[in-house]
């Protein structure tokens, strides 16, 4: 060992390098090493890992469908409420009630456009 590796501060060596080792994994269960890893700590542990992902994938299934039926019902609700605004607009401009039919159009148009924007937020 050099002496310039031992300085007046410190009179030890230089500890030994120390090697970190990281590791990057996606998805609800670990690589199998991993879960080998797991198993000698605890025999059910994998088991266990294994059955509390595929509960996971299940709820994001339910919730998956449950936002979909709910997005598409508000579709039809504001494709609905828009077309009530058309009618009574129309309404409105043959009676002569043209303030009326503005405001009946404008109405008609804002839950169509307030779904749009909020479609854009998903």
């Amino acid at each position: 060992m050099s002496k310039d590796s031992i300085t007046s501060q410190n009179s030890q060596p230089p500890a030994a390098n120390q090697v970190v080792q990281t590791g990057l994994y996606s998805g609800p269960i670990p690589p199998p090493y991993i879960l080998a890893g797991f198993k000698e700590l605890m025999p059910d542990l994998p088991d266990r890992i294994v059955k509390m992902a595929e509960k996971g994938v299940d709820a994001d299934v339910t919730r998956i469908d449950r936002e979909s039926a709910s997005l598409g019902r508000g579709q039809v609700f504001s494709f609905l409420l828009g077309l009530a605004g058309f009618g009574i607009a129309a309404v409105f401009a043959f009676n002569g009630m043209e303030a009326g039919a503005i405001a009946a159009a404008i109405g008609g148009v804002a839950p169509i456009i307030v779904a749009a924007i909020g479609n854009l937020h998903k």
